[in-house]
This record gives structure tokens, C-alpha cells and sequence, in this order.
């Protein structure tokens, strides 16, 4: 579950993440669905406060006083975990968990300069996954596995994983040209 934080910092946008409730917006709605498509990974590299039992636990990027520091594989890893768990309580269909796909900027991340100026695609072996994209994918396939063991006490439900962060490694340009950073920008 996510709102906006209260406009106390507006210049960090800071989104509030309870990391152990789920969101009623789709969960009221999951029984109506015959297939459910879980996707995610970049939406956790912004400021975020998390929440646990109704109470900050902590946040990531919000420089806030007094607030804990965590990084962004504790917040991933228990947002992803309620939300298998909100399937597996709550859905008969088939459920897919679509992995991370990577970062492209070479010459720095997106907002130091980095660009995706790539015009063919990777060769096998010529880049291998890594660093924050390599653990974002880790915590996906750890997280499905222990899903995928309490999925099969519950009849109907269908867990699978659509593995394509190696396949998406290897495409050429995730933004293109000027398009990956603000009009304004240099």
C-alpha cells in the first residue's frame, strides 16, 4: 500500500510504503481477474518512508531527522513478499512475477549523465547482470520460490516466473536518445 507523504518535504516527493498491508484499490478487485501480472523493481529507487505496525520504520533517500536509513533491497523485499502473499490469500487465477529488467545508461546513472545511446543489442556474455540489478533479481526469485512452496498447498492458484532480466540485459536502448531525460536537461 503507497499514498503520497504529506507535503512537509515536497522537495524530495516522498511516497509513504506500508510494507505489510495491502492495498485495497486492487486486492478488492483480484477475485474478478482470471490472470494477475506483477512487474516491478524501478518504482523502488525513489525517496520512500516505510511503515510497519501503523509506524515508521525507517526510509530510503528522504534525508528526514531522526529516521533510520535503509536500503532499497529491505523495502523491495517485504513490499514484494506482502504482495505474493495478498495473491495467495486472495487469487484463484494464473499469477505471473515478471523480473527486473536492468538498467541501460552507460557513462553514469540517468541523472549524472548517463545516457542509452546503444544501437545494437548486447552480445551473450559480452554484459552479465550486476550490482543493485543483479540483487533486485535475486530478491524476485527468492521471494517467488518461497511463494511458489506455500502456493502449493492452496488449489486453483498458478504461480509462475517470467524470467526476462537476462534477455532484457541484452537489449540495445531502454531510452532512447533524448527521450530518457527531461526536456530541459543539458
Amino acid at each position: 500500500k503507497t499514498t503520497k507523504a504529506a507535503p512537509t518535504y515536497p522537495e524530495c516527493n516522498l511516497f509513504n510504503l506500508y510494507l505489510d498491508e495491502y492495498d485495497s484499490k486492487w486486492t478488492s478487485q483480484i477475485n474478478r481477474l482470471d490472470y494477475l501480472v506483477i512487474s516491478s523493481g524501478h518504482w523502488f529507487y525513489r525517496p520512500v518512508i516505510f511503515y510497519e505496525n501503523e509506524t515508521i520504520s525507517g526510509c530510503q533517500y528522504c534525508a528526514l531527522p531522526n529516521t533510520t536509513q535503509l536500503p532499497l533491497y529491505y523495502g523491495y523485499t517485504k513490499a514484494l513478499r506482502t504482495s505474493l502473499r495478498a495473491i495467495l490469500e486472495n487469487f484463484k487465477g494464473l499469477a505471473f512475477l515478471r523480473s527486473f529488467s536492468p538498467q541501460h545508461f552507460e557513462g553514469g546513472p540517468w541523472d549524472k549523465g548517463g545516457d542509452c545511446v546503444r544501437t545494437r543489442p548486447y552480445r551473450r556474455n559480452e554484459t552479465i547482470p550486476e550490482g543493485a540489478d543483479l540483487k533486485i533479481h535475486d530478491i524476485q526469485v527468492e521471494e517467488f520460490r518461497a511463494a511458489e512452496e506455500e502456493m502449493k498447498k492452496k488449489q486453483g492458484l498458478r504461480l509462475r516466473l517470467m524470467d526476462t532480466t537476462q534477455a532484457m540485459l541484452l537489449r540495445p536502448d531502454g531510452h532512447p536518445g533524448r527521450y530518457g531525460h527531461l526536456q530541459t536537461a543539458a
